[in-house]
């Protein structure tokens, strides 16, 4: 059928808590990576606009 997954079992939602944990690790390691640049654009555009 169009668009619907078929019910997992224990093992496929073992399998997506971990892509999950996965996903959220990597996005708090970039997080961490771009911090400093993040932060010098956040203060150029604080100068900038104020």
């Amino acid at each position: 059928m169009g668009g619907q997954t078929p019910p997992e079992d224990g093992d496929g939602q073992q399998d997506s808590q971990e892509q999950r944990r996965d996903r959220r690790r990597l996005i708090r390691q970039l997080l961490i990576d771009w911090s400093p640049v993040l932060a010098t654009v956040t203060s150029l555009a604080l100068r900038h606009f104020s």
